[in-house]
């Protein structure tokens, strides 16, 4: 009987405790006196770790409530101009003979602020186009694309050739030879230019020989590209 009775004290004793100590402490302590988290509840303890569901805590108190961790990546998933691929790196290259062209950015994170210009007007030579990229936490990082544009070269092989101050008329459709009749060792030929890049090279007017003779006016065009013009001089 004396069992049963000290048995029935412990428990009494120890019911309001049972009962009550349902807040758990930052410090991992148990408040023996709080059924609810409140301002007074764990003071002494860094405040409440949980709450009972009628607690009016904050979610931030409340461990079962996570805030979302926001991303930090500021990586690029892909650049295109003109779209074309351009491989990806901190500083990249790139050339072009266009005088306008199109940037189109992707980052990794769907989160990340991009700013960078779309729609480039360049200049001849160095082009730095920068892109920033702003992660969903804040970090920043830049990227650098040296744009190189290139001169166009001319392909203008047209010419106006004079042989004793008269101009020869060539029909390049029809043939590029002409025969003229000469009792001179060499003929006097001259020229004009329509691009002046281009160069001009005569062939075969130092060695006139009796009969038949060609002489070959070679243009090349800035770009590398060549015409003849041959002139049948009897």
């Amino acid at each position: 009987m004396r069992r049963i009775i000290s048995l029935f004290l412990i428990v009494l004793f120890f019911y309001p405790i049972i009962v009550k100590a349902n807040i758990v402490c930052k410090d991992g302590t148990i408040s023996p006196s709080c059924s609810d988290c409140h301002r007074g509840c764990c003071s002494k303890h860094g405040g409440c770790s949980s709450s009972s569901s009628n607690s009016s805590n904050s979610s931030g108190n409340n461990p079962l409530v996570t805030e979302k961790v926001k991303s930090s990546d500021v990586s690029l998933k892909k650049i295109t101009i003109d779209g074309e691929n351009i491989s990806i790196v901190d500083k990249m290259l790139y050339s072009t003979k266009k005088e306008n062209v199109t940037l189109f950015v992707v980052a990794n994170d769907s989160n990340a602020v991009l700013d960078y210009k779309k729609n480039l007007n360049l200049t001849l030579g160095e082009n730095i186009i920068n892109i920033k990229v702003t992660s969903e936490n804040g970090n920043v990082k830049n990227y650098m694309i040296n744009i190189t544009r290139e001169k166009v070269l001319s392909d203008n092989k047209n010419i106006k050739i004079l042989v004793a101050n008269k101009e020869v008329n060539f029909n390049l459709f029809i043939s590029d030879v002409i025969t003229i009749t000469n009792d001179k060792v060499k003929m006097d030929i001259t020229y004009e230019l329509e691009d002046p890049n281009a160069k001009v090279e005569i062939i075969g007017n130092e060695t006139l020989q009796v009969g038949h003779n060609e002489i070959i006016v070679r243009v090349t065009a800035e770009n590398g590209s060549k015409q003849d013009y041959i002139l049948i001089v009897e």
